[in-house]
């Protein structure tokens, strides 16, 4: 306690019995109120660079936040916002739809680039698919879907903190390509254009057609008599018309034990022959509707596929108005045989 005391006594002045000359605290030639100051200062120092270096980060932050490009993952959904979205507003929304057992953010992974590259928003939804092989299944899943979907392009831009253009890019495979096409069905003055892959079944944009010489209502999802029960309105045939198809299926994609019977009267047997289908459906309704197939290619899709649907919805997302053909109706045969004009041919790769 006397050293302590005695410490306290002589900060500042020489303690009693000792030379004029002698420091109060060996080894530091200065004394403790020196040591205090230098302390203190420091202190300063070190605070005023934090504050000064927190600053200049967040300001940092602040301002590169905004240009880069970010994803939200969350259960129902992955999203993409790309880099400067706010200069590019209002931003094109690409819906990407996996198949059978994938998930949103692994199916649409190799889409950000180019989306990045054009500034498009990517919505990816996962969706736990149920029966997809009688049509009770099929109904009951996109009367669900569907509707959810609409509801999560709705919300969308509250959810981003960017405005969104009204119209969609449409790219699904397999189960997806059915939802995809299905939802231009349901929503068509939602849609700029739709790039389907393999689907399994399709739904024709037609009230009834000819199967074995007999005229046969076609309700949902074989057609679109009774659209009106599931999303409150009729078919509207005019805003259809006005969507471009791009269609793409392996050659190899054709065993008929990998798609639902029911559908075989309207579009056939496999999912080849269906494409081929429905695209000469679309070509006989008056769109603009184009076929690829890739003789070499199964049920996957290859990155000639993929570069090819992104090409086609890049060239739809950069005309402000997507070419309209006149729309024709009239019945079609079970076999959809009317010829097809020339260059309205499929593309084989």
């Amino acid at each position: 306690m006397g050293m302590v005391r005695a410490g306290r006594h002589t900060l500042g002045r020489r303690a009693p019995g000792k030379a004029a000359h002698e420091p109060a605290c060996r080894g530091t030639g200065r004394g403790p109120r020196w040591l205090a100051y230098r302390l203190a200062a420091a202190l300063v120092l070190l605070a005023l660079c934090g504050v000064w270096g927190g600053t200049a980060g967040a300001r940092h932050s602040a301002a590169a936040a905004p240009n880069a490009a970010y994803t939200i993952n969350d259960p129902d959904a992955f999203i993409y916002v790309p880099a400067n979205a706010a200069a590019r507003q209002p931003l094109q929304v690409l819906v990407a739809l996996h198949g059978m057992g994938n998930t949103g953010p692994v199916f649409c992974h190799d889409l950000l680039a180019e989306a990045g590259r054009n500034g498009w928003v990517v919505l990816a939804p996962t969706f736990t698919y149920g029966d997809n092989m009688t049509p009770g299944g099929v109904l009951r899943d996109d009367t669900t879907f569907l509707p959810r979907l609409a509801t999560m392009l709705d919300t969308l831009p509250a959810r981003i903190g960017y405005q969104t253009r009204p119209k969609v890019l449409l790219y699904g495979h397999s189960r997806g390509g059915q939802e995809v096409h299905r939802f231009a069905t349901f929503y068509p003055d939602r849609v700029l254009g739709a790039a389907v892959f393999a689907a399994g079944t399709y739904t024709l944009p037609l009230r009834s057609m000819q199967v074995d010489g007999q005229a046969r209502p076609l309700p949902f999802p074989f057609g679109v008599s009774d659209i009106k029960t599931y999303d409150g309105h009729e078919f509207d045939a005019a805003a259809f018309a006005r969507i471009p198809f791009w269609i793409g299926v392996g050659g190899l994609d054709d065993n008929a034990k990998d798609a639902p019977r029911a559908w075989d009267p309207y579009v056939g047997a496999t999912r080849l022959e269906r494409a081929r289908r429905y695209a000469r459906a679309l070509q006989q309704q008056g769109l603009h509707a184009s076929l690829s197939v890739y003789p070499t290619a199964g049920h996957g899709i290859t990155p000639a596929m993929r570069e090819d649907a992104l090409a086609f919805l890049e060239g739809v997302a950069q005309r402000d108005t997507p070419p309209a053909a006149p729309l024709r109706t009239g019945p079609l045969g079970g076999d959809l045989a009317a010829a097809l004009p020339a260059d309205a041919a499929p593309r084989e790769r």
